[in-house]
């Protein structure tokens, strides 16, 4: 395969008050025609600032101040030999991108590379619908409409109707065609959308959209999944590999799941302080890790075989003032003072055909001495009688404005966030709570503490019902239960150091309770309290004045884990306490939380969407959809055999951080359905690969599936016949004269059928079809209920009380 891009000796620098910061120093890396390429690291690593310096979009104070950046592009190449006289900036088919002016590089960016960014709600225009955005690209590259920046074309493109003319019909089939490639459902009627009215999972489809629109040779990935639930990631990653296989492109996979890159790239960087210290083909960088900082990184990863994690110890250095020598080298269990004299070379290791390189000294190193006195195996913790008990729990929101609203009953209907939820927490037990972003986990444990008043039900703690509590009463009983929070940073207050953050639920209790010893004043018993905790949790004393911003988020973490073990809970729900953390810093939390638990004699409630990490801390595991509790079971029990299709759905969807494993995944479609008006019996049961057909009708799972989905989008009124209309050319004669000459009715079978239909089933669709095009939408709807209604619509599954209940029809409860 030829060169694609290339970057020799890149370095990217920032200016600050306190000096040069290296972001990127000294990449060198070539990405391949066809191929995909994954660039790992902690946060801080250099990884995105890489990837803008390719792409020409590092802003002040950045500036790439060394190297260069080559994309081998004949049709570029040769075009700016027509538009410049004599451009330095093209050799032969090779375009050199840290010299082309900005104008040359605007031509580039979209056109032949594109790049997918984190956050599609901060990356996409508000004020702009989704169909203008993915129009603009086209626009610039493939219709010769280039606009100059001028004011008053930047007030056009936030107003184009000022232009004078709406999109013209090409572009918009186009713009259609783009979305409907991506799998935005209804996209003609879905282009005049604004990015608020999509969810997550389609709103990173429009950016793919975006950047694939003129179909580029390179597309860089910026952690495209990283904020999406690991189901929406599953949809997210094959579309990619299939776009990619289609359009024969190159990726850059820029992310910090190492899962993700074991199942999508050819091969890999792997990067730290602004240097890849280790490069080569994705299955020689995981079987065969030749650099500490790779190896050690592997090892930080929850698998099923660890009973204990090995974190790496310490942090990124700062990239001001960086260590002589191999950076990695304080971090380093087998560092020596050679490590840290002048440059460190790349050796190859590996087979003499595979080009595996790593920038270390050592030809190999010793992994029997690592994580000798760390990673000490742990027994299991003694279970104990219920602590903590929720039944029929409730918590639905209002969509009132006000008072008034609900007292006239203006209020439509409430968002069931919670809706009747049964659990047991056993004293000194881990249980995690899982479930796909909505599902209303976090709802669950904020109800459970009184953070939220319950809308019914009950919440008993060690034979005490909380929701009997007047307000003073349960503040004085949250001495028992505590909340560790997801984002530590919005959850401290930044006007507040550590000491003073640990400090207050100390004076808020009066704690300790033991009056100070002779000589010592309440003051310094809290001071000396705070100093244990810190202590407790890994942190050093010369850290008790920093603020929160001063620490990294690992260490924010702990202070939050200190800041909850101050009042001496016995339970403590733990909200998405290591999401946010890179997979090193992850480890160290969640070996300290296991710590505490021991020491301390903790209960958990674990409220986790990985499930890596919930299968290594976890005893037992409650799953949660729409509001509801779907199974639960011991943790061993659900990942050998779990029963419920969204169960199986989510572990299929774990990415393996082993390249040579191949699985079958099971794609779920679509979102989570609303919580205003969740579908009725089985919530799950619009997107459930396995949902029942009637007994009388004799139809395969496939194509039953795909009857549902017809039926949900005819009852919602969530189908395009203008469209329908459009698509009329594409239907086949024999196809038209089957349906009695309605050419719209075979192109909307065509559009929702990739199975046969045969018999009754393919005529009683034909008759709902037929309504359809008449604009018949309750005929449509009564046929097709009357024919494949399910029992999972008609009766809501109870979750039994067996030792592994699944809420589903598919299982006879005990």
């Amino acid at each position: 395969m030829d060169d694609l891009l290339t970057l020799s000796n890149l370095r990217t620098q920032f200016s600050t008050d306190r000096g040069q910061v290296k972001a990127v120093d000294g990449v060198d890396l070539t990405i391949r025609e066809g191929e995909t390429v994954g660039l790992v690291g902690e946060s801080g690593s250099g990884k995105s600032v890489t990837a803008l310096s390719a792409m020409g979009l590092v802003d002040e104070p950045g500036d790439i101040v060394g190297g260069e950046v080559t994309l081998r592009a004949p049709d570029l190449a040769e075009s700016f030999r027509d538009q410049y006289r004599n451009p330095k900036f093209v050799d032969g088919d090779v375009v050199d991108l840290t010299a082309a002016p900005e104008e040359a590089l605007r031509s580039i960016r979209g056109d032949a590379m594109s790049m997918i960014f984190q956050d599609p709600m901060t990356s996409l225009n508000p004020a702009l619908t989704v169909g203008e955005q993915v129009e603009e690209s086209l626009r610039l590259h493939q219709y010769g409409n280039r606009k100059k920046d001028t004011w008053l074309n930047g007030v056009r493109e936030l107003l184009p109707k000022i232009g004078g003319k709406d999109i013209d019909e090409e572009v918009l089939d186009r713009t259609v065609d783009v979305l409907s490639e991506v799998g935005i459902p209804e996209p003609t009627s879905r282009v005049d959308e604004y990015p608020h009215e999509f969810s997550g999972g389609m709103r990173q489809r429009v950016l793919i959209a975006i950047a694939l629109a003129c179909r580029p040779r390179l597309l860089v990935a910026d952690e495209p999944t990283t904020a999406l639930d690991v189901t929406i990631q599953a949809q997210i990653l094959e579309l990619i590999n299939e776009l990619q296989e289609e359009l024969g492109m190159s990726v850059l996979m820029i992310t910090h799941d190492l899962g993700v890159v074991a199942e999508t790239c050819d091969r890999v960087a792997v990067m730290y302080a602004g240097e890849i210290v280790e490069e080569g083909p994705v299955e020689e960088i995981f079987q065969n890790p030749s650099h500490p900082y790779t190896y050690t990184l592997l090892e930080s990863i929850p698998t099923e075989d660890k009973e204990r994690l090995t974190p790496i110890t310490g942090n990124v250095p700062d990239l001001i003032d960086m260590p002589d020598g191999c950076h990695f080298a304080p971090r380093c269990p087998w560092a020596t003072e050679e490590c840290t004299q002048g440059e460190i070379p790349f050796l190859q290791h590996g087979p003499d055909d595979v080009d595996h390189r790593s920038k270390c000294i050592l030809e190999e190193f010793d992994t029997d001495e690592y994580g000798g006195d760390e990673a000490l195996s742990t027994s299991d913790n003694d279970i104990g009688a219920p602590l903590l008990e929720a039944q029929g729990v409730k918590k639905h929101f209002s969509r009132a404005d006000g008072l008034l609203d609900e007292w006239l009953g203006l209020d439509g209907a409430s968002v069931k966030a919670v809706d009747g939820v049964d659990f047991t927490v056993y004293e000194g037990e881990t249980l995690g709570l899982v479930g796909e972003s909505g599902c209303g986990k976090s709802t669950t444990g904020r109800t459970l503490l009184k953070l939220l008043e319950p809308t019914e039900g009950r919440v008993v703690f060690a034979g005490e019902d909380l929701t009997d509590l007047d307000g003073s009463a349960m503040r004085e009983k949250r001495r028992d239960l505590q909340m560790i929070f997801q984002d530590p940073m919005s959850s401290l207050d930044p006007r507040m150091t550590v000491g003073q953050i640990i400090t207050e639920p100390l004076k808020i209790h009066d704690l300790p309770e033991a009056e100070p010893s002779d000589g010592q004043s309440r003051r310094q018993q809290r001071k000396d309290r705070v100093a244990e905790l810190m202590e407790a949790v890994g942190l050093e004393p010369g850290q008790v004045d920093r603020y929160p911003h001063e620490m990294s988020g690992g260490q924010r973490q702990r202070v939050g884990i200190a800041r909850a073990l101050a009042v001496d809970p016995d339970f403590i729900v733990a909200d998405e306490p290591v999401s946010a953390l890179d997979v090193s810093v992850q480890a160290q939390i969640l070996n300290l939380m296991e710590d505490l638990q021991d020491e301390f004699g903790l209960t958990y409630l674990f409220i986790a969407h990985d499930l890596s990490v919930v299968r290594h801390i976890c005893d037992r595991i409650a799953v949660m959809y729409l509001g509801e509790i779907v199974e639960t079971a011991d943790t061993d029990d659900l990942f050998d055999d779990p029963k419920h299709p969204y169960t199986q759905a989510l572990l299929s969807a774990i990415p393996d951080p082993d390249p040579t494993v191949s699985r079958d995944r099971i794609i779920l479609e679509g979102d989570v359905p609303s919580p205003i008006n969740p579908p009725s019996g089985c919530h799950f049961r619009t997107r459930c690969p396995q949902v029942i057909p009637p007994e009388d009708v004799d139809i395969d799972q496939e194509t039953y599936r795909e009857v549902m989905d017809l039926r949900q989008r005819v009852e919602s009124r969530n189908i395009d016949l203008d469209a329908a209309e459009g698509e009329t050319t594409q239907a086949s004669g024999h196809q038209a004269a089957a349906d009695g000459g309605r050419p719209a009715a075979a192109a909307l079978r065509a559009r929702f059928f990739d199975t046969g239909l045969t018999g009754e089933n393919r005529a009683v669709v034909d008759e709902a079809l037929a309504a359809l095009v008449d604009e018949d939408w309750e005929a449509a709807e009564s046929r097709l209920r009357d024919r494949f209604e399910s029992v999972c619509e008609r009766k809501n599954p109870a979750l039994g009380e067996n030792p592994h209940p699944a809420a589903c029809h598919l299982y006879e409860q005990d």
